[in-house]
Protein backbone atom coordinates (compact mmCIF):
# COMPACT_ATOMS: atom_id res chain seq x y z
CA UNK A 1 0.00 0.00 0.00
CA UNK A 2 1.50 3.64 -0.90
CA UNK A 3 0.22 6.79 1.13
CA UNK A 4 -1.49 9.57 -0.99
CA UNK A 5 -2.58 12.91 -0.66
CA UNK A 6 -4.73 14.81 -2.35
CA UNK A 7 -4.83 18.10 -2.83
CA UNK A 8 -7.76 20.27 -1.89
CA UNK A 9 -8.34 21.51 -5.80
CA UNK A 10 -8.38 17.60 -7.00
CA UNK A 11 -10.78 16.48 -4.01
CA UNK A 12 -13.18 19.15 -5.36
CA UNK A 13 -13.06 17.53 -8.36
CA UNK A 14 -15.05 13.93 -7.30
CA UNK A 15 -17.77 12.81 -5.08
CA UNK A 16 -15.65 11.84 -1.85
CA UNK A 17 -16.68 8.02 -2.10
CA UNK A 18 -15.91 7.30 -5.73
CA UNK A 19 -12.31 9.34 -5.55
CA UNK A 20 -11.86 7.33 -2.39
CA UNK A 21 -12.96 3.87 -3.67
CA UNK A 22 -10.76 4.87 -7.03
CA UNK A 23 -7.33 5.16 -4.59
CA UNK A 24 -7.65 1.69 -2.83
CA UNK A 25 -8.83 -0.04 -6.11
CA UNK A 26 -5.31 1.07 -7.42
CA UNK A 27 -3.33 -0.03 -3.85
CA UNK A 28 -3.32 3.41 -2.54
CA UNK A 29 -4.19 4.56 0.94
CA UNK A 30 -5.00 8.42 1.56
CA UNK A 31 -3.74 9.96 4.73
CA UNK A 32 -4.66 13.75 5.50
CA UNK A 33 -2.41 16.13 7.43
CA UNK A 34 -3.09 16.85 11.63
CA UNK A 35 -1.78 20.57 11.61
CA UNK A 36 -3.44 23.62 10.49
CA UNK A 37 -1.02 24.34 7.82
CA UNK A 38 -2.70 26.54 5.90
CA UNK A 39 -3.47 28.86 9.03
CA UNK A 40 0.20 28.74 9.71
CA UNK A 41 1.01 29.82 6.97
CA UNK A 42 -1.20 32.67 7.22
CA UNK A 43 0.28 33.53 10.25
CA UNK A 44 3.68 33.63 8.52
CA UNK A 45 3.58 36.42 5.75
CA UNK A 46 1.21 38.52 8.88
CA UNK A 47 4.77 38.29 10.42
CA UNK A 48 6.28 39.12 7.30
CA UNK A 49 4.24 42.13 6.88
CA UNK A 50 4.97 43.15 10.26
CA UNK A 51 8.66 43.57 9.48
CA UNK A 52 8.73 44.87 6.14
CA UNK A 53 8.01 48.27 4.92
CA UNK A 54 7.26 47.23 1.78
CA UNK A 55 4.58 45.56 -0.21
CA UNK A 56 5.33 41.72 1.05
CA UNK A 57 4.18 39.59 -2.24
CA UNK A 58 2.70 36.20 -1.98
CA UNK A 59 4.57 33.35 -3.67
CA UNK A 60 2.70 30.28 -2.78
CA UNK A 61 3.00 29.73 -6.22
CA UNK A 62 6.26 28.24 -7.47
CA UNK A 63 5.50 30.22 -10.83
CA UNK A 64 5.73 33.85 -9.08
CA UNK A 65 8.83 33.28 -7.60
CA UNK A 66 10.02 32.93 -11.37
CA UNK A 67 7.84 36.08 -12.63
CA UNK A 68 9.91 38.60 -9.60
CA UNK A 69 13.33 37.07 -10.66
CA UNK A 70 12.97 38.13 -14.40
CA UNK A 71 12.33 41.83 -12.68
CA UNK A 72 15.37 43.81 -12.92
CA UNK A 73 14.59 45.81 -9.39
CA UNK A 74 12.83 44.53 -6.88
CA UNK A 75 13.86 46.55 -4.22
CA UNK A 76 9.96 48.40 -3.52
CA UNK A 77 8.77 44.62 -2.41
CA UNK A 78 9.33 42.03 -0.13
CA UNK A 79 9.58 38.58 -1.73
CA UNK A 80 9.69 36.31 1.61
CA UNK A 81 11.05 32.74 2.05
CA UNK A 82 7.27 30.79 3.01
CA UNK A 83 6.64 27.56 1.33
CA UNK A 84 3.19 26.83 -0.01
CA UNK A 85 0.65 24.76 2.04
CA UNK A 86 1.03 21.34 0.27
CA UNK A 87 4.29 21.37 1.05
CA UNK A 88 4.02 21.75 4.40
CA UNK A 89 1.34 19.03 4.28
CA UNK A 90 4.08 16.70 2.11
CA UNK A 91 7.26 17.55 4.95
CA UNK A 92 4.79 16.54 7.60
CA UNK A 93 3.67 13.41 5.67
CA UNK A 94 7.26 12.86 5.30
CA UNK A 95 7.76 13.00 9.11
CA UNK A 96 5.07 11.23 10.25
CA UNK A 97 6.06 7.88 12.31
CA UNK A 98 3.22 5.71 10.59
CA UNK A 99 4.59 6.48 7.42
CA UNK A 100 8.18 5.72 7.91
CA UNK A 101 9.86 4.16 4.74
CA UNK A 102 6.31 3.76 3.12
CA UNK A 103 5.79 5.16 0.13
CA UNK A 104 4.18 8.70 -0.40
CA UNK A 105 2.67 9.99 -2.85
CA UNK A 106 1.72 13.93 -3.25
CA UNK A 107 -0.77 15.29 -5.59
CA UNK A 108 -0.26 18.77 -7.03
CA UNK A 109 -2.64 20.95 -9.34
CA UNK A 110 0.74 22.01 -11.72
CA UNK A 111 3.93 20.72 -12.71
CA UNK A 112 5.55 23.97 -11.02
CA UNK A 113 4.49 22.48 -7.24
CA UNK A 114 5.43 18.83 -8.71
CA UNK A 115 8.65 20.14 -9.73
CA UNK A 116 9.43 22.01 -6.30
CA UNK A 117 8.59 19.36 -4.31
CA UNK A 118 10.48 16.80 -5.87
CA UNK A 119 13.63 19.48 -5.63
CA UNK A 120 13.58 19.22 -1.86
CA UNK A 121 13.93 14.89 -1.77
CA UNK A 122 11.78 14.12 1.42
CA UNK A 123 11.91 10.56 2.14
CA UNK A 124 10.23 8.26 0.29
CA UNK A 125 8.28 10.88 -1.49
CA UNK A 126 7.09 11.74 -5.11
CA UNK A 127 4.85 14.69 -6.15
CA UNK A 128 2.99 14.72 -9.23
CA UNK A 129 0.41 16.49 -10.98
CA UNK A 130 -2.92 15.20 -10.59
CA UNK A 131 -3.52 14.48 -14.38
CA UNK A 132 -0.39 12.71 -14.57
CA UNK A 133 -1.26 10.42 -11.98
CA UNK A 134 -4.77 9.71 -13.13
CA UNK A 135 -3.00 8.93 -17.01
CA UNK A 136 -0.33 6.59 -15.26
CA UNK A 137 -3.16 4.43 -13.46
CA UNK A 138 -5.59 4.54 -16.82
CA UNK A 139 -8.48 5.69 -15.49
CA UNK A 140 -10.50 8.24 -13.54
CA UNK A 141 -13.58 8.54 -11.72
CA UNK A 142 -16.20 10.83 -13.37
CA UNK A 143 -15.37 14.49 -13.10
CA UNK A 144 -18.01 17.07 -11.87
CA UNK A 145 -16.60 21.03 -12.98
CA UNK A 146 -15.12 23.55 -11.27
CA UNK A 147 -16.30 26.66 -11.81
CA UNK A 148 -14.22 28.37 -9.04
CA UNK A 149 -11.46 27.27 -7.09
CA UNK A 150 -11.81 25.68 -3.75
CA UNK A 151 -9.34 27.97 -2.52
CA UNK A 152 -10.17 30.98 -4.54
CA UNK A 153 -9.11 34.28 -4.87
CA UNK A 154 -9.13 36.10 -1.22
CA UNK A 155 -6.91 34.02 0.77
CA UNK A 156 -5.48 36.66 3.13
CA UNK A 157 -8.43 38.87 3.59
CA UNK A 158 -9.05 37.90 7.15
CA UNK A 159 -5.85 39.05 8.25
CA UNK A 160 -6.89 42.96 8.88
CA UNK A 161 -3.80 43.91 6.49
CA UNK A 162 -4.53 45.96 3.47
CA UNK A 163 -4.38 43.11 0.94
CA UNK A 164 -4.68 43.34 -3.72
CA UNK A 165 -4.99 40.12 -5.16
CA UNK A 166 -3.57 39.12 -8.72
CA UNK A 167 -4.45 36.48 -11.04
CA UNK A 168 -2.91 35.94 -14.68
CA UNK A 169 0.41 36.51 -15.74
CA UNK A 170 0.08 39.37 -17.80
CA UNK A 171 -2.06 41.47 -14.97
CA UNK A 172 0.66 39.68 -12.67
CA UNK A 173 3.15 41.43 -14.51
CA UNK A 174 1.52 44.93 -15.42
CA UNK A 175 0.39 44.88 -11.24
CA UNK A 176 4.27 44.35 -10.35
CA UNK A 177 5.38 47.38 -13.28
CA UNK A 178 2.68 49.77 -12.92
CA UNK A 179 0.48 49.82 -10.12
CA UNK A 180 2.07 48.32 -7.07
CA UNK A 181 1.65 50.78 -4.20
CA UNK A 182 3.30 51.13 -1.10
CA UNK A 183 -0.39 51.30 0.82
CA UNK A 184 -0.79 47.36 -0.10
CA UNK A 185 0.67 45.35 2.77
CA UNK A 186 -0.26 42.25 1.54
CA UNK A 187 -0.55 41.02 -2.75
CA UNK A 188 -2.15 38.18 -2.94
CA UNK A 189 -0.44 36.49 -6.62
CA UNK A 190 -2.02 33.60 -8.22
CA UNK A 191 0.15 32.67 -11.46
CA UNK A 192 -3.16 30.75 -12.88
CA UNK A 193 -6.53 33.01 -13.68
CA UNK A 194 -8.75 32.99 -10.83
CA UNK A 195 -7.20 29.92 -9.18
CA UNK A 196 -5.43 26.67 -9.31
CA UNK A 197 -8.11 24.77 -10.64
CA UNK A 198 -6.84 26.12 -13.99
CA UNK A 199 -3.43 24.46 -13.34
CA UNK A 200 -1.77 22.61 -16.02
CA UNK A 201 -1.65 20.09 -13.65
CA UNK A 202 -5.68 19.71 -13.70
CA UNK A 203 -7.15 20.77 -16.90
Amino acid sequence: MTYIWINPVTANLYESDALNEYLVRHGYERFDTFGDWMGEVKEKYLRAVAKSTHPVIDVRCPKIRELLEEMEDTSNITVPQIDPILIHCAREGSERGEMQGKEKVITTPCKALADMGNALKFPDTCFVPWNQFVNMLGEEPARRQLKESPIPPGFFEELGVKTASVTGKEEIRNYLKNEITRDVQLVEMLFCEDGCHHGDGIR
